[in-house]
């Protein structure tokens, strides 16, 4: 029996939510989950369209050395991105990935995508700023160490003229959590067109982050 089959399923309907809320085209976005069990990674494989996948595609890797430890595709090119996030951050259990049109032009522009809306707020908490540097060639650790420290320790971050990396508690989560700043980055662009946008303040959005995680949701003892 194959390792780790309900969270590899769990990680493949989240790629495929990225392609049904349009953050992705062709093979453009990753999940990446840890087990907190067993620390390893579920991850996606690398360069291929999530319609064609099944469960077993995704890759089960060692969260620290990066080898495949079940699986037979070759599992995404930025596996050490991914999992720097994760062992930095003990409470995210899944990282997300995408090239989304409008978060990724914030990030074209260096430019933070701001808390536009209470419901970003509920979820994300704050705004999601950019890394400080554009970086085309093979990865190095001061860059990876870049968007660790830059997401600091709130759920988001945009890469500098590439993409974001979110994170949440669980990969359901993670998957709101990006949908949802792909969402406010198109809302702010459409508001500045319209006017003088209102954005929260950092109280505001984190006052509206501690009620949604007090009383939103099916958490029932």
């Amino acid at each position: 029996m194959a390792m780790l089959r309900e969270l590899r399923e769990r990680v493949l309907e989240a790629g495929m939510r990225l392609r049904t809320y349009d953050l992705i085209v062709m093979a453009g976005g990753t999940v990446a989950a840890r087990d907190p069990e067993t620390n390893l990674c579920v991850i996606t494989p690398s360069g291929m369209e999530y319609e064609t996948l099944r469960w077993d595609d995704m890759c089960v890797i060692d969260i620290e050395t990066l080898e495949l430890v079940d699986g037979y595709r070759r599992p995404s090119c930025a596996c050490d991105m991914f999992t720097k996030v994760l062992r930095a951050r003990p409470d995210i259990l899944c990282v997300t990935h995408s090239h989304s049109r409008y978060a990724t032009a914030f990030a074209v522009c260096d430019r933070e995508i701001p808390v536009v809306t209470t419901t970003h707020g509920n979820l994300v908490g704050g705004p999601v700023p950019c890394t400080h540097w554009v970086h085309p060639d093979p990865h190095e650790e001061r860059y990876l160490q870049d968007i660790v420290d830059t997401m600091g320790d709130g759920y988001a971050v945009n890469i500098r003229n590439h993409g974001l990396v979110v994170g949440g508690p669980t990969v359901e989560e993670a998957i709101e959590n990006i949908i949802t700043c792909e969402v406010s980055a198109q809302t702010a662009f459409i508001a500045e067109q319209l006017g003088n946008p209102y954005y929260l303040t950092m109280d505001e959005a984190d006052r509206a982050h501690r009620f949604a995680k007090s009383i939103v949701g099916q958490h029932i003892k």
